[in-house]
């Protein structure tokens, strides 16, 4: 019963853990700060960078994370509509929706730290 109790523990922290998955802009919510990551599944530093907005998921309401991949629903509309160039992975985006429209606050190329990410959060600037 324990062995039970410790499985569902562990399956319930991957469960909360991970990246939301959007089907559509329309999906996305409005009050937070969106982290947009575009990654590809052969990159390490995906991995890591996933390690890093899950610990920063942690500690804020405000704010939702997802990757995006080229087999992603959600991949050919945020290229299509949205000028997200990606040239290295992971490529990242702080995005907030407003009035059904994202509004591109902040982009990042490559690997960032925890403190970088959470410099731009806490920035009442827009860039």
């Amino acid at each position: 019963m324990k062995r039970i109790f410790i499985l569902c523990f562990f399956i319930s922290l991957l469960i909360t853990g991970q990246a939301k998955e959007f089907n559509s802009i329309k999906e996305m919510p409005s009050n937070k700060d969106i982290f947009i990551m575009f990654s590809i599944p052969s990159c390490p530093w995906c991995t890591r960078q996933l390690k890093v907005l899950e610990e920063i998921k942690e500690t804020r309401d405000n704010f939702e994370f997802m990757k995006v991949q080229d087999d992603n629903i959600i991949h050919d509309e945020l290229i299509e509509n949205y000028p997200f160039p990606v040239e290295v992975y992971p490529t990242s985006f702080i995005v907030t929706k407003e009035d059904g429209e994202l509004n591109i606050r902040y982009e990042f190329q490559g690997y960032q730290k925890k403190s970088s990410i959470l410099k731009i959060l806490d920035s009442d600037d827009d860039f």
